[in-house]
């Protein structure tokens, strides 16, 4: 049969116990820092006419782990992840799909239990 296929989807409530809650909120806190700083490095590079993209920032996490062991209390695979995330934002963004119609944001802390655009 020909048609069109119908997409489901499912949601969970993930309930976690307070040692669970309070490492995501740590991890929260790290990615939001990641996602931050990177955005404004690549600001910076904008203002001097460079470019910044996922690859050369994909190898600062691990220098900057040395210089802030912090970020050791998230896996690396986040971060990575965080930064991932942050580069489709910017490359949307230059090719108009964002959205949002403005500039990838700087990451701020969503209140319990609120979801990306509401």
């Amino acid at each position: 049969m020909g048609g069109v296929p119908v997409l489901s989807g499912r949601r969970y409530r993930l309930e976690l116990d307070a040692a669970q809650a309070e490492l995501c909120e740590r991890f929260g806190g790290i990615c939001r820092s990641v996602w931050n700083t990177a955005l404004e490095q690549r600001r910076e590079y904008r203002r001097r006419g460079a470019w910044m993209n996922y690859v050369p920032q994909a190898a600062e996490p691990a220098d900057a782990k040395r210089e802030f062991p912090w970020l050791k209390d998230a896996p690396s695979h986040v971060l990575q992840q965080t930064l991932r995330d942050l580069d489709r934002a910017c490359r949307e963004h230059g090719t108009g799909h964002s959205g949002s119609g403005g500039v990838p944001r700087p990451a701020g802390r969503r209140r319990s239990g609120s979801r990306p655009g509401t």
